[in-house]
């Protein structure tokens, strides 16, 4: 007879097979859902002429946002080389199809699971004129805490980072998930609000990469209260 223990991984391990079944319904689902919802947005850009002065002239970049506010970047970026780092847990598999329909390339893995490797496949895409995008605080938090992948990237190459946050006046915001996920209601209104380019030296020392990390987090701080305010979005108490 089965110990209690042994039952509990049974179960675990049939529902785990049962949520993997499933897993080819998402992408398709997640790119009508961000097609659907994106179009209808209204949208404003602020601060986007360095941006796209970059994209014009081939010039490599790196663009930083908090996890969480990844909705309207996904639409707005598709069509354009970007490359993104996804998780390897069950919902990295989710995101990273999703992002693979839209035309991004992916790299799995995280700064704990790979890290090394991640980031020379990400140095070595944006060498080959990709954007490298990274969700600074992901794949699993804590939330607003900025990583160290962006920074050393950005100091490898010598290249710059953009910092942008989005917001949309009427959205649903998953509290009980980690990142606080903000979710476009259809035919709000909504903002892209870039930051100024933030330029870095070479200096791979960890107080270095410490300081930039720290700099990254307060600067896409008071961008995503500025993209609020200028969407007319009310924080919570």
């Amino acid at each position: 007879m089965n110990s209690p223990r042994a039952k509990t991984s049974q179960f675990r391990d049939w529902r785990r097979r049962q949520a993997y079944r499933l897993l080819p319904l998402f992408p398709p689902l997640g790119k009508l859902l961000i097609r659907g919802v994106g179009a209808t947005l209204r949208k404003r850009f602020t601060g986007y002429q360095p941006v796209w002065q970059m994209i014009e002239s081939g010039q490599p970049f790196i663009v930083v946002f908090y996890h969480g506010r990844q909705f309207l970047l996904t639409y707005q970026l598709q069509g354009i080389r970007t490359a993104i780092m996804a998780g390897i847990s069950y919902m990295g598999e989710i995101q990273s199809r999703i992002l693979s329909s839209f035309g991004f390339t992916i790299i799995k893995g995280s700064s704990s699971k790979g890290g090394v490797r991640v980031l020379v496949e990400m140095i070595g895409l944006v060498r080959k004129g990709h954007i490298g995008a990274f969700a600074v605080d992901g794949p699993r938090g804590p939330y607003h805490q900025v990583k160290p992948g962006a920074v050393f990237v950005a100091k490898k190459l010598g290249v710059p980072i953009i910092p942008v946050a989005t917001s949309a006046r009427w959205a649903l915001v998953f509290d009980s998930v980690w990142d606080r996920y903000l979710l476009p209601m259809p035919f709000s209104k909504c903002t892209v609000h870039f930051g100024e380019p933030l330029f870095f030296d070479s200096d791979l020392s960890e107080d270095s990469i410490s300081q930039a990390c720290h700099q990254i987090g307060e600067v896409l701080t008071d961008l995503e209260a500025e993209a609020d305010r200028i969407i007319g979005r009310k924080k919570k108490e």
